[in-house]
């Protein structure tokens, strides 16, 4: 599998990435917080971009079907 790492979300808060990174975890699909600690250093942080979600590159894709199979549930 590839080292490379993609953005799947950025989120305002380290609580609502938590919660991405978990459905995800899920899914069988590897994911990272790197940023997990710059809000509480840093609170405006999340004017630049925020807490992102990483993910392989190579499951980009399905992590962002997964994503959004959450957000529209039938």
């Amino acid at each position: 599998m590839s080292d490379e790492w993609a953005v799947v979300r950025s989120c305002s808060y380290l609580h609502e990435a938590e919660l991405l990174k978990s459905v995800l975890n899920a899914e069988n699909i590897d994911a990272e917080i790197p940023d997990r600690y710059a809000l509480g250093v840093e609170p405006a942080y999340s004017a630049f971009g925020g807490v992102r979600v990483m993910v392989h590159a190579a499951d980009l894709a399905r992590a962002e079907e997964v994503l959004a199979a959450g957000q529209n549930p039938e």
